[in-house]
């Protein structure tokens, strides 16, 4: 069966016995091909009138036939897509030409990787994190959706808000992670305790929650606060090593301790003055 694809970066997929695997990566499908071996860029081939659509900004080349426009989608479609973190508008990308024509297409957030998603795999639907989709095929539609929580605590602790966004539609959707991509597949009542920002996507049927750390140590010094996310089968999840936001912090952790460090400096030599 065709799972998700990485060809650059590490996939591992973990059993239901949580034992981790290689997972051989299938070919994308016809005319996808991807060009570097990190960070890579996706080219797309359009036959004559055929399109694909990209979030804003993830345009890095195109045949002089392709014609780009904005596509909104209708009133609904256009807030949605702002709810579920995307911009109001997608690109569109149609080849006017009258022979073959292509598009490449890279992510939008720094060091990030692509994912590409088989959506017939999963009965046509995901849900992703916010912000997490990146282009695919002109069937494929981005939407809001409420996180499959029964928990409060989950939807301010969990590393999800309350709306999330769920991709859906035929044929391939790329969404942006980072880092090295763990496929976890999980039985009915099977339960597997993650990091709240490692998640990128999952199927339907997961049920979303959140458990304690430990005790006030353990949330204070752990380097994990007070709760983990708790997701429970049956089910497929996916996640990344570095997440946008893991990234985030560390630049501001970095940044925070560099100007210090200036600081603390700057007084010292400030001292000595008068004979």
């Amino acid at each position: 069966s065709r799972g998700i694809l990485h060809p650059c970066s590490a996939v591992v997929k973990i059993m239901p016995e949580l034992r981790a695997k290689n997972v051989v990566a299938t070919a994308l499908p016809s005319g996808w091909t991807t060009v570097g071996d990190r960070y890579m860029v996706v080219d797309r081939k359009l036959r004559p009138g055929e399109s694909v659509l990209g979030e804003p900004g993830t345009l890095m080349y195109a045949s002089e036939t392709i014609k780009m426009r904005t596509n909104f989608g209708g009133f609904r479609a256009a807030v949605g897509g702002a709810l579920s973190g995307e911009s109001i508008v997608r690109m569109q990308y149609t080849n006017n030409g009258s022979e073959d024509a292509h598009v490449g297409l890279a992510c939008n957030m720094p060091m990030a990787v692509v994912m590409p998603v088989h959506m017939e795999r999963f009965n046509g639907s995901i849900y992703c994190k916010r912000g997490a989709w990146m282009a695919g095929d002109s069937t494929i539609r981005v939407s809001p959706a409420i996180l499959p929580t029964r928990s409060c605590i989950a939807c301010c602790c969990g590393g999800m808000p309350p709306l999330i966004q769920k991709v859906h539609g035929e044929g391939l959707a790329l969404l942006n992670a980072g880092g090295t991509l763990v496929e976890v597949s999980l039985e009915a009542g099977q339960t597997i305790i993650i990091d709240t920002n490692s998640l990128v996507a999952f199927t339907e049927g997961i049920d979303y929650n959140v458990r304690s750390t430990g005790n006030v140590f353990t949330c204070c010094f752990g380097g994990e606060g007070c709760f983990n996310t708790a997701i429970t089968g049956p089910g497929t999840i996916y996640l990344e090593s570095v997440s946008y936001q893991k990234l985030i912090d560390m630049l501001l952790i970095q940044s925070t301790a560099a100007g210090a460090g200036a600081g603390a400096g700057a007084g010292g030599d400030g001292g000595g003055g008068g004979e």
